[in-house]
């Protein structure tokens, strides 16, 4: 017997869909001492990375607080959320520097949303890897927020997640 990847519920091998689920079995993989790192990205889903929590804000939120939380926490962004969750838009490090000039003292008290890049690119939990890395290669990001089916903010990856995977992985074909 054997477990899907998505809801954990036990199958045969061959079964197409998980009957659980509904998740496509088809594709299930070998163990993972069995690939390379390259082939993990490929095969392996976002939710092996564990993404993070996201810390999420409100539109409204003044420019000023959500730069505070970013340096304290030590965070790369924040993302910008409606009172459901939805996401709205992203912001991050590199808004920062891009967006606010030389005068930011003037922002700090303006809406996040003034900043923010509106609709950011989003992935899913049970997407691969290696789309991760071509969205952030592609458009030059550092972070992915991750939503659910109805498109609520529910992590965040970074470059940072991909590198650490990528060197436990290979670290592991090493040993």
């Amino acid at each position: 017997m054997s477990t899907c990847p998505m809801c954990g519920a036990e199958f045969i091998e061959g079964t197409d869909d998980c009957e659980q689920c509904g998740n496509s079995l088809t594709d299930t993989f070998s163990p993972r001492e069995t690939i390379s790192e390259a082939e993990g990205l490929l095969i392996h889903r976002i939710r092996e990375l564990k993404p993070a929590k996201p810390f999420c804000v409100s539109p409204d939120t003044p420019t000023g607080k959500v730069l505070r939380t970013i340096s304290e926490q030590r965070i790369g962004c924040a993302l910008v959320t409606d009172q459901q969750q939805h996401l709205l838009g992203i912001f991050s490090e590199r808004d920062a520097l891009m967006r606010l000039s030389v005068d930011y003292r003037d922002a700090l008290d303006k809406p996040i949303s003034d900043f923010m890049t509106p609709e950011p690119h989003t992935l899913r939990a049970k997407d691969r890897i290696v789309f991760a890395v071509q969205r952030m290669d592609l458009g030059g990001y550092r972070h992915v927020p991750i939503v659910d089916g109805d498109g609520k903010a529910v992590g965040i990856v970074s470059v940072r997640d991909i590198l650490s995977y990528m060197t436990e992985n290979l670290s592991d074909d090493t040993e």
